[in-house]
């Protein structure tokens, strides 16, 4: 039986702390010692962590924690196996497929106290089914507001931990269970609380701790276009302490700032779920050991990672809400010590964040298209995506709410998971995500109000909108303080815009088939004059304009420092008027040869790329469609190609060349620019 004395022995022997922070005692005697069902709402940097640590190390059986931070994971697995002595494994998709099957072993043998796993793994019925088996004993849910509706950050996936919760209470009545976030108002909260508690039993209870951050001091500055804030970041960052974090909206936009803040002379880093899962770890683990001063990322980092000493948080795009913002920027200075978080706002990012809330929107024809697509036979996701054309999330949304109310039903085909029809007659009830968007409409209005500092106080309104009541001026941001910036961005932002015309863009490498890191030298989201020019003349012009074909030049040279190149081969194409140009260019700049017909055709795909709705359409459309033609090679080879989008082409070649022409050398691709294709759509966003 545990008691009291337990709590302050595992504490000190095993977590090497005197004494509890201010309300974790409360929080572990409630759980382990009180009604076992909790949900703590605490700002980031409490300590919520400790809150199922310790509880781990005193339960007979597995401590379960779902949560959606990969980079969680992985920061807390090495920790508690290698500083605590607590046994830990994570099943997630950054891992290999042994890694997760090495950790469902480790579990099932009851050779791990703590198991981390995604959301997305309990959709699968296998794992459901392998995990509920489990000798279960403390359920923890991890970014608890994922689970309501009313969240800023609802997540279908979510709904299978309430089914997860239901069939380990059926089996252990005795189970505990914990809720954290950062992020819920009283609305989320009674959300999370009736789907949490036990039908039947106890209430359960919440422990609500003051949002207020006094060592942080918060601003919002007011900048126009990505120039600007560029220039403002390569002025800003110098003088504020390091370690920091620069979030962006996107992938492209974390190797954009990445880029400017190198070509400055900084040390800095691009993270973002884009990458190599091995890559990650290596970012992760260098920004940890301080080795790397500052990283640009999506939220795919920061949430979870166990940095206390981060300086400032600096949001290059506006987030979709204030309790997304509050919940970001309090990564800095869990320390205690003065910390910086900056707002660079321009009234145009609500167009991403828009654009964010309309693709996670499903329409009725979605829910009518994904019924017709698997009315004969079940389907996969991937399926699915490619017989319907809807924006990926669409599909997850849609297939996830469709099972919930019953009209599909997942099914395991061969260990695959897939999804056919019920009988169930009718149309699905869609007011859960009519209420989901004027939650996320009203969240971003919230939060472009605070970018345009149309409040009294900027920490006052982010714990207000937390629940908060006791909320009041806090005396040290920029609104209270009356502080204008001191950043001058005028002279610098031409500089800015002559670089992002002119940058090329990274194409990440994979693994599957094997390539290496490669560029796109014209960029479309900055669309400059170069960039508009090639296009126009892409198919009809009998050459390349003069300063694309310096650019070219320049790059090629740059690369060839790099790497050995034994040819230049380029990807067929049906219409790129200056293919063999451009191959001879680079060629001849190299001193190796052309291959014009290395690569050819076996059939030409059935449409262009830019004709299909997503990406898993694109990567159909080109598989298998090229072959080996004539020459050969055996060193290194330069793949080019007119521009790179979802990126199917080019690993439909590199798999060719590394199957058939059985190539073992580097493989690096070079395209003359970089589109973004609408998901969901046809066409290109730019």
């Amino acid at each position: 039986m545990i008691e009291q004395a337990d709590l302050d022995r595992v504490l000190a022997e095993r977590f090497g702390f005197s004494e509890f922070r201010p309300g974790q005692r409360r929080s572990v005697e409630e759980l382990l010692l009180g009604s076992g069902a909790l949900l703590c709402i605490q700002p980031t940097g409490y300590g919520k962590s400790l809150l199922y640590q310790l509880p781990a190390a005193l339960l007979d059986g597995i401590t379960l924690v779902v949560s959606p931070l990969l980079a969680l994971m992985r920061d807390q697995l090495q920790h508690l196996n290698d500083r605590f002595g607590l046994p830990a494994a994570s099943i997630n998709s950054d891992q290999s497929e042994e890694e997760n099957d090495a950790a469902k072993a480790a579990a099932a043998q009851g050779r791990v106290r703590l198991l981390f796993v995604s959301p997305e793994h309990l959709d699968h019925v296998d794992r459901f089914e392998a995990l509920a088996a489990l000798p279960i004993r403390l359920l923890v849910v991890d970014e608890a507001h994922c689970i309501s509706t009313w969240g800023h950050d609802f997540r279908p996936a979510y709904r299978q931990i309430v089914h997860l919760l239901r069939a380990l209470q059926a089996r252990h009545p005795s189970l505990r269970v914990l809720g954290l976030t950062a992020t819920a108002d009283e609305r989320v909260e009674e959300d999370i609380r009736a789907q949490l508690q036990r039908p039947g039993g106890a209430p359960l209870v919440v422990h609500r701790s003051s949002m207020d951050r006094p060592n942080l001091s918060l601003a919002a500055v007011g900048l126009t276009g990505m120039a600007e804030k560029l220039a403002y970041l390569a002025q800003i960052v110098p003088r504020l302490p390091a370690p920091g974090i620069v979030y962006c909206a996107t992938r492209e936009r974390t190797e954009l700032v990445a880029g400017y803040l190198q070509s400055r002379g900084l040390e800095a880093a691009a993270y973002h779920a884009g990458l190599e899962p091995e890559r990650k770890r290596e970012l992760q683990a260098e920004f940890l050991h301080g080795d790397c001063p500052v990283i640009a990322a999506t939220n795919a980092l920061g949430m979870g990672i166990d940095k206390s000493d981060l300086r400032y948080v600096i949001h290059v795009d506006v987030p979709g809400s204030v309790t997304a913002y509050y919940q970001e920027v309090g990564r800095a200075g869990r320390d205690g010590r003065p910390a910086r978080g900056i707002l660079l706002y321009d009234p145009e990012d609500r167009r991403i964040q828009e654009h964010f809330i309309d693709s996670a929107q499903p329409q009725p024809e979605d829910f009518a298209a994904i019924v017709e697509a698997i009315e004969h036979e079940p389907l996969g996701l991937t399926a699915i995506k490619v017989r319907t054309g809807l924006h990926p999330t669409r599909v997850t949304v849609v297939v996830a709410e469709l099972v919930e109310q019953g009209f599909v039903r997942k099914q395991s085909a061969g260990g695959k998971q897939v999804y056919g029809l019920t009988q169930k007659t009718g149309k699905p009830d869609l007011e859960r995500y009519r209420t989901q968007q004027a939650v996320r409409t009203r969240e971003l209005a919230a939060m472009l109000a605070y970018g345009r500092g149309e409040a009294d106080c900027l920490m006052a309104t982010l714990r207000r909108a937390l629940g908060d009541r006791e909320a009041a001026a806090c005396g040290r941001c920029s609104l209270c303080r009356g502080q204008q910036s001191s950043v001058d961005v005028a002279s610098a932002a031409a500089e800015a815009q002559r670089w992002l015309e002119s940058r090329p863009s990274p194409i990440a490498a994979s693994a599957r088939p094997e390539v290496a890191e490669g560029l796109a030298l014209l960029d479309g989201e900055i669309a400059g004059p170069l960039f508009r020019g090639f296009f126009q003349g892409r198919e009809s012009a009998d050459s390349l304009p003069p300063a694309l074909v310096e650019l070219l030049r320049t790059h090629v040279r740059a690369l060839g420092e790099q790497f050995a190149f034994a040819a230049v081969a380029a990807v067929p194409s049906r219409d790129w008027r200056q293919r063999e140009e451009a191959l001879q260019i680079a060629a001849d700049t190299l001193g190796v040869p052309a291959l014009p017909e290395l690569l050819v055709w076996r059939e030409e795909p059935r449409a262009r790329q830019g004709e299909l709705r997503n990406n898993d359409q694109r990567r159909e459309n080109v598989e298998n469609t090229m072959k080996l033609g004539s020459g050969s090679v055996r060193g290194e080879v330069l793949l080019l190609d007119d521009f790179v989008g979802s990126g199917a082409t080019l690993k439909e070649a590199a798999r060719v060349l590394r199957k058939d022409a059985k190539l073992k050398a580097a493989i690096v691709p070079l395209t003359l620019a970089r589109v973004r294709w609408k998901l969901g759509s046809a066409g290109r966003i730019h």
